[in-house]
């Protein structure tokens, strides 16, 4: 199921983060999960507890890449409220970012020793969710 029918909501969120003159070629909605062990953990002691401490443990982010930089918002809600925002200069990324394209799921990791990033994309997080990390993660890759 898709966490934005209306795509405009994360595209806008992310265009208040640019600077004058850049554009937002490619963006992507992501989560972070906590570790598979925890959540084994979470589930087994009891089923709706351990769904609601999953839900709350799990981090959402927007992904945006412009000519310059890659642009990462932490947000919760619906109408994304910005609780963090992580910036990279391109050309600083080169080593440092990686991904991998699933058939359900892309992956981006930034290994930055000052801001790490790591986050999974569903290819049902929006309509475009998963061309557009795609080519997010084949841009930071050449």
């Amino acid at each position: 199921m898709a966490r934005f029918k209306d795509e405009s909501v994360p595209v806008a969120s992310l265009q208040q983060q640019l600077q004058p003159g850049e554009t937002l070629k490619h963006w992507g909605y992501g989560v972070k999960q906590p570790n598979i062990g925890l959540m084994i953990v979470l589930f087994a002691l009891a089923i709706l507890p351990g769904a609601i401490a999953v839900a709350l443990l799990t981090k959402e982010y927007l992904v945006g890449l412009t000519e310059n930089r890659l642009v990462v918002v932490q947000f919760s809600g619906g109408k994304v409220k910005v609780k963090e925002v992580l910036e990279y200069d391109l050309p600083s990324l080169k080593g440092k970012a990686s991904g991998s394209k699933g058939s359900i799921f892309t992956h981006l990791k930034v290994k930055d020793e000052s801001k790490p990033f790591t986050a999974k994309f569903h290819r049902m997080g929006a309509k475009q969710n998963k061309q557009h990390v795609e080519a997010i993660v084949d841009a930071l890759a050449a």
